[in-house]
Parts: C-alpha cells; sequence; structure tokens
C-alpha cells in the first residue's frame, strides 16, 4: 500500500528518497551550492484532482533539505516554479515519463534558470527518478 500522491507524506518519503540515493548526492554536488536550488511544483486539477496543490522541494548539494505541501503558491519563494496539470505528473511520478524530457517539450512549465537545470539534466533526472521509488497512489485511479 502506497502513500497518496500529492500529500505531506508523500513529500517526507520522497526526501527520504533522495537522501538515500547516492547518485543523486554524488550528480548534485554542486546544485544550489551558489544559487537557489529549491523547486515549487504547481500540480494544476484534472485527472481526478479537484484544486491547485504545491509540493516545495529545497535541494542542495545532493540533498533534500526540506519537502513539503504549502497551501498557497507565495508561502515559499523558490529557486524553480515548475507547472503541469496532475494528468502529466503521474506518469513522471511512476517512472513511465522523464521529467527532463516533459521540460524540453514544454509539457512541464518552468520560471527559473534553465541553463543550470540542462547543465545539472544528470542530477535533475536521478531527483526524478527517486519519485517512482516512493510506493504511491493516485487520485482518480
Amino acid at each position: 500500500m502506497g502513500v497518496l500522491y500529492p500529500s505531506q507524506e508523500w513529500a517526507e518519503a520522497l526526501a527520504n528518497a533522495i537522501n538515500g540515493n547516492a547518485q543523486a548526492q554524488e550528480l548534485g554536488k554542486s546544485w544550489g551550492v551558489d544559487f537557489d536550488g529549491s523547486f515549487l511544483f504547481e500540480i494544476t486539477p484534472g485527472s481526478g484532482l479537484n484544486e491547485a496543490k504545491y509540493f516545495y522541494l529545497n535541494l542542495k548539494a545532493g540533498k533534500a533539505l526540506d519537502a513539503k505541501m504549502v497551501k498557497d503558491r507565495t508561502e515559499v519563494t523558490p529557486g524553480y516554479l515548475v507547472t503541469a496539470t496532475y494528468a502529466d505528473w503521474k506518469p513522471v511520478v511512476k517512472g513511465q515519463k522523464d521529467f527532463v524530457e516533459g521540460i524540453i517539450k514544454g509539457i512541464f512549465k518552468v520560471d527559473g534558470d534553465m541553463s543550470k537545470i540542462m547543465r545539472n539534466a544528470k542530477f535533475v533526472r536521478a531527483v526524478a527518478n527517486s519519485l517512482s521509488k516512493v510506493p504511491s497512489e493516485y487520485l482518480g485511479e
């Protein structure tokens, strides 16, 4: 039995998965060191999600320093805001779709320095791969 995506319990499980991912720690040594490497993921309604949800993830030097659900996007000031529908997020969380490819194809709208994401694509991909390590349950399924 998994934890509901998105939820605070899921956010905490993801932080543990990232912090237990040796590849993410190695590839992310410089991520967020001289810049704000935090993300706010805006999950817009659809496919069982009735209202927008916001998930904050603070990454620095290959570690998840903080992972939490926030009620409103104005509660935090992230280095990156990533927006997509719940239907677009689910395949990434399940490990069926590549997050970096989704950014390149415009499925995920990103506000922030894209050059840092592209230069650190292996790290970003390793973090995204940690998503599928969290046993999850989904709305609308």
